[in-house]
């Protein structure tokens, strides 16, 4: 689900795209959004949906290497 969202979709869009009814689609959303990992706009009756950071991290994975820390602060 989060690989498809990653490319911004409508709810309808999702359900076709997953093999879900827009209702099924639409509860889906709602935990990811409450979960942090999706971002939902709305215009008019139209929702579309976007990966927030956290969801592009959670799928992609981090987008840059952490930097190597030596000494007494490195974890």
């Amino acid at each position: 689900m989060l690989e498809v969202i990653a490319d911004g979709v409508t709810t309808g869009q999702l359900a076709r795209r997953v093999g879900l009814s827009p209702a099924s689609a639409s509860e889906h959303t709602t935990v990811l959004r409450k979960a942090g990992l999706v971002a939902t706009r709305r215009s008019g009756r139209t929702a579309h949906h976007s990966l927030t950071a956290l969801g592009s991290e959670l799928l992609f994975g981090s987008a840059a290497p952490e930097p190597h820390r030596s000494g007494p602060l490195a974890r």
